[in-house]
């Protein structure tokens, strides 16, 4: 516990250099709105935490390089809102699964349960990441109708589509102005406006901002009333969301019920654990324990698996 918190105050600490020169950096980044390159392993103008020293940091997107996803995690924390870096959260990742270890070990002693909860600590920040990327985007789904009305306003009263586009990125809160801040900037610098509102539909990768993406793209290829087209996509896009919000409310029981099934076995074995370790080792320790374990593993993949598609309903 003693090293585990001493390494804590050397990474929080130890960086106020950096965290200020990071600072000044994001600062002169946001004045002129620099887009970040498609494809590219750490994305320039973004910078990191400030919590971590630069050398672990490439420590750990040298490994995610290395290992093949340090590009798909880069775009996803970008994707998420997260001032990370894919070697950041890397090395956040393995100090979240250590700490679990340790502490684990520290408060329970046992082995076991200490592996246990690190590996929890291990997965936690995906899962975290993995919330926070749907609830962004989720966030920005339920904004798009709002975006197209004003977008279709704009250009009624005479405005091209780049003064349209910018006039939504300085109407409409936060997460949407932020990225059509950035969609205006591209824009600006040169980038065609096709190609900048097909990365707009992969930063958010919702389904309703690609369909809305694609009609925009195609109107404005073949001509017409785009105004017209975006009002209609607006008043889809509400109905659906409407039955969206009918079907979570529906489902709210059974997803409650799925999340139940789901943690209370693994609850229980940790407090049989802790209570009645000599009880609960005979499924560790014996072959007709270890056959019972993989069935009721199976059981479980494939009953959590079950519940999601039943409480999954495709609107």
């Amino acid at each position: 516990v003693g090293l585990a918190a001493f390494a804590m105050g050397w990474l929080l600490l130890g960086t106020a250099a950096r965290v200020k020169a990071d600072r000044d950096m994001a600062a002169r980044m946001a004045a002129i709105g620099r887009p970040v390159p498609q494809h590219s392993a750490s994305p320039v103008g973004r910078p990191g935490s400030g919590w971590i020293p630069e050398s672990v940091s490439a420590f750990g997107e040298r490994f995610a390089t290395a290992q093949g996803f340090s590009e798909r995690l880069d775009a996803q924390l970008e994707a998420a809102g997260v001032s990370l870096r894919s070697g950041e959260f890397v090395v956040g990742t393995i100090g979240a699964g250590l700490l679990g270890a340790v502490l684990g070990a520290a408060v329970l002693r046992n082995a076991l349960l200490a592996g246990v909860i690190g590996l929890l600590g291990l997965v936690l920040p995906t899962i975290v990441l993995r919330m926070s990327l749907n609830r962004r985007a989720d966030r920005m789904r339920e904004q798009l109708p709002d975006v197209l009305t004003i977008m279709a306003s704009s250009l009624r009263a005479g405005h091209s589509f780049l003064q349209a586009l910018d006039t939504v990125a300085r109407e409409i809160p936060a997460p949407a102005n932020v990225e059509f801040q950035r969609l205006v900037s591209e824009i600006q610098l040169g980038r065609p406006a096709d190609d900048a509102l097909e990365a707009l539909a992969d930063r958010v990768g919702s389904p309703d901002f690609r369909w809305a993406v694609l009609a925009v793209n195609i109107q404005r290829e073949v001509g017409g009333n785009l105004a017209e087209i975006l009002d209609n996509v607006s008043d889809t896009l509400r109905e659906r969301a409407i039955m969206r919000r009918q079907i979570k409310v529906l489902t709210a029981e059974g997803r409650l019920s799925a999340w139940v099934l789901a943690i209370l076995p693994f609850a229980i074995a940790l407090y049989m654990f802790a209570v009645n370790q000599e009880y609960i080792s005979l499924l560790f320790t014996t072959q007709v324990g270890l056959f019972m374990l993989g069935v009721a593993g199976v059981l479980m993949v494939l009953g959590i698996l079950w519940m999601r598609k039943i409480v999954d309903i495709d609107v």
